[in-house]
């Protein structure tokens, strides 16, 4: 991953040639329509007109060498995987990662104008996709300018346009790396700058890798090797003195504002009535994102630093209850996990007074609880399982490196909230009964 920072860029001017847009039609997906930032994963190809970075980026062919005028099935159900997976990563701030061209929908047809379009249009982002040239940038899994999302450019810069380069990242069908490579340019769009490893004062990884973990890597250092890759607070690898939070940076930006508020009552005289289709809880409308409580100081340590989502329910039997908080968006199958996820949840059952009946905090990232519950009233709590330590420790790294735990997240499961229908079925019998006893008396 290579990064420029957009004071020292190199200028070259354009070519100005009108080329036609002949791409495929890609599919329309948004994570939050509406949203201030715009980060549009660009899957259909690009022919950058001019020079990027003092370098030619050349003509980026479609998503899987796509040639036709769509995208095949399964080619479409791999767009969407990738930019799930990117959309979890940026699911706690006001951005919309969409697959819809907003260039496009103003009306630019041709590259060049595509070009202008990114470049002048603050809080804009051009993500490519695809396939890198020989020569541009070669090595690099991706490419971004720093701090240059917010603000409108000028045109010819190249500012609003990054990319990520599938052929260096492992393939087409290299989702974790795909997605891992495109929220850290963004990343640097948005101000971040690579966060690095150290012991005591020695920088001893310029990518941090969390000391090579498989588990948990920060996305301003290089997180192919780990299965979950999150925003953290760490010293960035050119200045030991610098410490960077990723997630205050990126609220920094002009007209972010503050975390995503989702809605969902977040203490428990203001919880959320609990969804429910029949017995089953509702995924879709039990959904919500935790994320830190301060907007000008967020801090990824301690569970108590985050927000808690509170839901009401209440069970008209005894019966088992099963809950469970799914970490992650369920963007590819309602009621089922995308496959990256950024919250590591804690779920707690209380009872109508607000007293806890049931914990579960494993090392999971999701959470569920099955408990015998009497007719009443109770609560679901979901929240934070409170960050992360990098694996060198405080001790040994020096100011070490803290992961956040936030992120979206969804319920299921079973609430014994109106008779089993064998009970209603005696119910009836005794009441057939009682009517054909009395018709029998009279």
């Amino acid at each position: 991953m290579t990064c420029f920072r957009s004071f020292f860029a190199a200028f070259v001017a354009l070519t100005f040639t009108c080329i036609a847009s002949a791409q495929p039609a890609a599919p329309a997906f948004s994570s939050r329509p509406g949203a201030a930032y715009t980060l549009y994963l660009n899957f259909t190809g690009f022919n950058y007109t001019g020079s990027w970075g003092g370098q030619t980026p050349g003509n980026v062919v479609a998503y899987n060498g796509q040639a036709g005028p769509t995208f095949t099935i399964a080619e479409q159900a791999s767009i969407k995987n990738i930019w799930s997976r990117v959309s979890e990563s940026y699911f706690p701030f006001n951005i919309n990662v969409t697959t819809v061209d907003p260039a496009a929908a103003a009306g630019n047809s041709t590259y060049l104008a595509r070009q202008h379009y990114y470049d002048t249009t603050a809080r804009v982002m051009h993500s490519v996709i695809g396939n890198g040239n020989a020569g541009f940038f070669n090595g690099a899994g991706g490419v971004s300018y720093v701090g240059t999302w917010a603000t409108s450019n000028s045109a010819g810069s190249g500012y609003g346009t990054n990319w990520s380069f599938t052929n260096r990242l492992g393939g087409y069908s290299a989702y974790h790396n795909i997605f891992t490579a495109t929220v850290h340019e963004n990343g640097h769009a948005a101000g971040l700058s690579h966060q690095g490893d150290y012991i005591g004062s020695t920088l001893v990884n310029s990518y941090s890798t969390n000391n090579g973990s498989s588990v948990l890597a920060p996305s301003m250092g290089v997180g192919y090797s780990a299965s979950r890759d999150v925003f953290a607070v760490g010293r960035i690898n050119t200045n030991t003195s610098t410490i960077q939070n990723d997630a205050l940076r990126i609220l920094q930006n002009s007209g972010m504002g503050g975390f995503i508020n989702d809605g969902i009552g977040r203490t428990l005289a203001t919880a959320s009535p609990l969804a429910l289709n029949g017995a089953l809880i509702n995924s879709l409308n039990n959904q919500g994102v935790i994320v830190p409580v301060s907007d000008s100081n967020p801090n990824p340590i301690g569970a108590s630093n985050y927000t808690k989502g509170f839901y009401s329910f209440s069970t008209a039997v005894t019966g088992v209850n099963t809950i469970t908080v799914n970490a992650g968006t369920q963007f590819l199958t309602p009621g089922a996990v995308d496959p990256h996820a950024s919250l590591d949840s804690t779920l707690r059952l209380l009872d109508n007074l607000g007293n806890q009946l049931a914990i579960a905090n494993t090392s999971g990232l999701s959470e569920s609880i099955s408990m015998n519950l009497g007719a009443g009233q109770y609560f679901i709590e979901v929240s934070s399982a409170g960050g992360k330590q990098a694996s060198l420790g405080p001790t040994n790294n020096w100011a070490a490196r803290q992961f956040y735990d936030m992120g979206a997240y969804f319920l299921t499961g079973s609430i014994q909230s109106v008779p089993e229908p064998g009970s209603l079925a005696l119910i009836s019998l005794v009441v057939i009964g009682i009517v054909v006893y009395r018709r029998r008396v009279r």
